[in-house]
């Protein structure tokens, strides 16, 4: 059994590579069953989950056994933890299953995040997209942006509570070359100029959520929510088009959601219908199709 580590995996992926992997494998139909997280109890009546997303060749569509890969994510999140969960991806021979490698799973979430996102936005954004904004923190910022570079021409971004070191990261991305990236705390004014939004996490300085009540981006812009408590406006939520990346799933049931990146990238249903539309973006839980996708590339290619 091969052991694959972050390193291994950022040598062997890029950006264009890891869109149409993600691409094929929502067209595919690979299995994906949903897992629920199991709880574990913890100090102080706080409570840890351990999530377990099995992955696997459709065998039987297939029509034989001696291609493909069974696979399974292991993700440990503990309130005592900060930043990303603890994870590892476990894949399995398809033929024979034995077990074949064992990937940094917490390097593969940070591909597996920006991939998602950025074909996301290759269908819902508008194909001028030039101007991103960048509101609140989160370490896969940089990994993100370059994503959203390689599906659209950036020419101008914006960050907005965004850690000094990220920024300067992100400053310095040779997929950003001759792209300007710029601070601002003027929020309100800046949206009103830009193409797309990714709303990422909490501010760097307070650590706290951006209230997002002032949030209503121009005619035509795409929102990319990154952080899964962000509180969005009514309004917004209201107007938008909604999109997700599993409806089996949705993150917000309540809502009213237009397609999945199922639909869209089989062609069933439509992403942006006009110009001047508005789209709204938020993953659901599920990510072990995807996960499986970039691990069966990533032992392909190591």
């Amino acid at each position: 059994m091969r052991i694959i580590s972050s390193d291994e995996i950022d040598a062997c992926l890029e950006d264009r590579a890891v869109l149409e992997t993600l691409r094929r494998a929502y067209r595919s139909s690979t299995v994906a069953p949903k897992a629920s997280p199991l709880p574990i109890g913890r100090l102080n009546q706080q409570q840890g989950a351990l999530t377990v997303q099995p992955a696997w060749t459709d065998f039987t569509q297939q029509g034989d056994v001696k291609r493909g890969y069974i696979g399974c994510s292991l993700a440990l999140d503990l309130p005592e933890q900060t930043g990303l969960s603890s994870s590892l991806y476990l894949l399995f021979s398809g033929s024979g299953g034995q077990p074949i490698a064992l990937l940094d799973g917490m390097r593969l979430t940070v591909w597996r995040t920006a991939g998602l996102h950025a074909l996301g936005a290759s269908y819902l954004s508008r194909e001028d997209t030039s101007r991103l904004l960048v509101i609140g923190d989160d370490p896969r910022l940089p990994r993100l942006v370059c994503g959203y570079a390689a599906v659209r021409n950036l020419t101008s971004i914006l960050l907005a509570g965004v850690s000094p070191e990220i920024q300067k990261r992100i400053a310095a991305l040779p997929a950003l070359k001759g792209v300007n990236v710029g601070i601002t705390n003027e929020i309100y004014a800046a949206q009103e100029g830009a193409d797309m939004i990714c709303i990422a996490g909490p501010e760097n300085e307070t650590g706290t959520h951006h209230a997002l009540t002032y949030l209503d981006p121009p005619a035509g812009c795409h929102v990319d929510v990154l952080d899964p408590e962000a509180q969005l406006p009514t309004e917004l939520l209201q107007e938008a088009r909604l999109f997700t990346t599993d409806l089996s799933e949705p993150p917000r049931p309540d809502l009213e959601w237009a397609a999945d990146l199922k639909d869209l990238t089989q062609g069933t249903k439509a992403g942006r219908r006009y110009y001047g539309q508005r789209t709204l973006f938020l993953p659901a839980p599920r990510t072990g199709l995807a996960d499986y996708a970039l691990a069966a590339h990533v032992f392909l290619r190591t």
